[in-house]
């Protein structure tokens, strides 16, 4: 081994230890590497960014939605509001149109009885409309008919043969009604108008239901069921009452349909005006003989 063998070994671990520097290629000077400084900060600035315009999104949204909810809100609340105005129109309307029925059906029956006062000519009208009301099947118009054709409207009316009140209904037919309307009956009641209305209304309804036909109904009105029989097969025995009386109440019935289809006005009949009238008062009982 040489002498100088150990200078060699030690000059390569110098070697070893420097740093070789890059050498250029073709005489070129290095390239720098550029840091680039600040690009976490875009990021995150780009990022908030991001998240600003998703919450102006979901802002707007949201906005939307309450705007949405409110048109709908005032949608319904506007509807509300035109439903209650065409009810009350047609309340107003109705209103109308049955006063107008009454006052026609109060001159009727003051015509019917001039001695009767324009309160309870009033009363009995709106009994009859009344009842007619509770039972659909009865026209008050014909409900008016029969009781100007029964008893000219007297409350205290009885026929020879027993038949009482406004619309003359017979005891043993009163007592199935007044019955069947819950009232407990005595001889007294088919003097009361508004009871006897009733009844007579609960009559003609059953009547109608039976029969269907107009002229059998009143003939059981006015002569029972076997006089309803004669008076369909027109036998001689039907009663000479019941064959005058269902044409006259049908007659008077048509006579008020048309009157009152083309309008009443319940200002031209002077009856309710006139001062010096038997029985003209303002409500109550009036006079009667």
């Amino acid at each position: 081994m040489s002498r100088n063998e150990p200078a060699r070994a030690s000059d390569l671990v110098d070697r070893r230890l420097r740093p070789v520097a890059s050498r250029p290629r073709n005489g070129q000077a290095p390239r720098p590497v550029p840091i680039q400084q600040g690009s976490g900060w875009q990021a995150l600035s780009v990022f908030l960014l991001c998240l600003l315009l998703l919450a102006v999104v979901v802002l707007g949204h949201l906005a939307l939605r309450r705007l949405e909810s409110k048109n709908r809100e005032i949608a319904v609340a506007m509807a509300t509001v035109e439903r209650k105005i065409q009810q009350l129109e047609a309340s107003i309307g109705f209103d109308s149109t049955r006063r107008q029925m009454l006052l026609g059906m109060r001159d009727h029956i003051l015509e019917a009885n001039p001695r009767v006062s324009l309160g309870d000519a009033f009363r009995y009208a709106e009994l009859a409309l009344e009842a007619s009301e509770k039972y659909p099947a009865v026209d008050p118009l014909l409900l008016l008919a029969v009781g100007m054709v029964e008893s000219g409207y007297d409350p205290e009316a009885r026929s020879p043969a027993d038949a009482r009140g406004l619309y003359q209904i017979w005891p043993s037919t009163g007592r199935v009604l007044v019955r069947a309307l819950g009232w407990s009956y005595d001889d007294q009641i088919l003097y009361d108008p508004k009871k006897n209305t009733e009844a007579a209304a609960l009559y003609l309804d059953v009547l109608f239901a039976t029969y269907n036909d107009p002229e059998l109904v009143l003939a059981e009105y006015n002569g029972g069921p076997i006089n309803a029989g004669y008076y369909r097969a027109s036998a001689r025995a039907l009663a000479p009452e019941t064959r005058n009386y269902v044409p006259r109440v049908l007659a008077l019935y048509d006579h008020l349909r048309e009157e009152f289809a083309s309008g009443i006005d319940a200002g031209a009949k002077p009856t309710h005006r006139d001062g010096q009238r038997d029985g003209k008062t303002l409500g109550g009982e009036g006079s009667r003989d």
